[in-house]
Formats: C-alpha cells, sequence, structure tokens
C-alpha cells in the first residue's frame, strides 16, 4: 500500500507539472520483497513474496512538444542536450526550460532571474536592435546600422541524463550518476538545434497519466481489502482458540 500510496503521489506531480516547460515525466520502478518458501503437501515447495516496495524513479528525458512563443527570447532545443545556467551560489544547473528574458543589467535569464551560460558575452549591450538568436545558438543584435554577434549559447550534454539531480524550479544538477557535463555548440557531437521563438512543453501525456491513475488506485484498493481480509481471518482464528 505505501509503494502504491508512492505511485499515486508521483504520478499527481507529472499531471500537476503538464503545463510546466520543460518538465521531464517521471515513472516509478518497483521491486518484489523476500520471498519465504513453504512446504506443501510434505513434498512440494511454495515461494510466498512479501509484498512490494519502491525500487526508484526513472525521469524520461523525451522531448517534449515544442509551442510557438512570440518572443524571440523564448529558446526550445530540438533534440538532446540542456541549456547551461548559473545559481545563486555560482555553480552550474542545467535546464530544458527556455523561458528566457533580459534582467535589468542586459543579462538573458530564465524566468527565476537565473543568467543562461554564454560563450563570449554575459550581457547584451544597451542599444542593441532586432536581437535574435539563429540555430547554433548565436546572438546577433543590430547597432550602429550593422549586425554584430553578442556571443553563443552552448550545451550541456551527458552520457546519463536520467542520472541528473532534480532541484526544483526546473533545474537538474549534475551527479556521479549522470557522468560529467560537457559543452558543445548545437548541433555538434549529438547535441541537437536550438530555435527562437519556441517553447518546449512537458512530455507528460495526460490520457497515459490518468489511465496509470486509476490502476494505482484500483491497486492500493485490492491491497487494502487483502490486508482487512487477513485482519478477519486472524481475528477468527484467535476466537477458535479461546
Amino acid at each position: 500500500m505505501a509503494a502504491q500510496q508512492f505511485n499515486i503521489d508521483n504520478i499527481s506531480n507529472n499531471l500537476a507539472n503538464v503545463n510546466t516547460a520543460g518538465f521531464k515525466r517521471q515513472r516509478v520502478e518497483f521491486q518484489d520483497l523476500y520471498y519465504q518458501n513453504l512446504m506443501v503437501g510434505g513434498t512440494g515447495v511454495a515461494s510466498v513474496g512479501s509484498g512490494v516496495r519502491v525500487g526508484g524513479t526513472q525521469r524520461d528525458f523525451r522531448q517534449g512538444p515544442l509551442e510557438r512563443s512570440d518572443d524571440p527570447l523564448s529558446l526550445a532545443i530540438e533534440g538532446e542536450g540542456f541549456f547551461t545556467v548559473l545559481g545563486a551560489d555560482g555553480g552550474r544547473h542545467y535546464t530544458r526550460d527556455g523561458s528566457f528574458r533580459l534582467d535589468s543589467q542586459g543579462r538573458l535569464v530564465t524566468s527565476t532571474g537565473y543568467p543562461v551560460s554564454i560563450r563570449g558575452g554575459s550581457a547584451i549591450p544597451r542599444g542593441i536592435e532586432e536581437l535574435g538568436i539563429d540555430k547554433l545558438g548565436v546572438i546577433r543584435g543590430k547597432a550602429n546600422g550593422s549586425f554584430q554577434e553578442l556571443g553563443q549559447i552552448a550545451l550541456t550534454m551527458f552520457a546519463n541524463p536520467s542520472g541528473l539531480q532534480a532541484m526544483g524550479s526546473n533545474l537538474y544538477r549534475e551527479t556521479p550518476q549522470s557522468g560529467p557535463a560537457t559543452q558543445v555548440e548545437p548541433g555538434q557531437q549529438g547535441a541537437g538545434l536550438i530555435l527562437s521563438g519556441y517553447i518546449e512543453k512537458a512530455n507528460v501525456e495526460i490520457v497515459t497519466e490518468m489511465v496509470n491513475l486509476i490502476v494505482a488506485q484500483r491497486v492500493f484498493e485490492l491491497n487494502s481489502k487483502s490486508v482487512e481480509t487477513a485482519d478477519q481471518m486472524w481475528a477468527i482464528a484467535n476466537n477458535i482458540r479461546r
């Protein structure tokens, strides 16, 4: 019952984040518990299990649907890779959420104010017009009548993205399980391309999650009934002894 309650909580979290940009759904992995071998009929052996437990959770990093945005600073990764952002502690964090904007200092930041790592630059100079970002992450803007490059957004790759640790606010942290972070240019070494004016939505499928939720609820109810029936049987056995 505890394992199924955890499963229900996980599915509820997936559904709650169906409109969260760049969110990646999680699924629960189960493992059976200790088995006890019992003699049956004097010669046979029956293996009786002790239930189920949560073995872990697996995050699904398949790409979510891309939604058109009118903001050229809204970015989506078509393919694999992560944007790199600098946390308040100066550490590097990673995200698929490209809902970026410019802050008062001209820095490209996330919706929560974390600066995006940019090669060859850190802030957009004042007076820049027609700011745009191409598929290779190159930032260009018009100043004094001509276009100039203002830096490039690189992508970060991991050998095992499923090993990343979720931190909240659509951010992930490198772990020994994920492998070291490797910065590459978009379109190189398996990395995807950057699409300006798009946002990657959550890869949560509502129908699938609702079906999983119904199944988890039914399993929880059946386990509850099993426990109730077992209690009744033990009560009958105790009354017989008396």
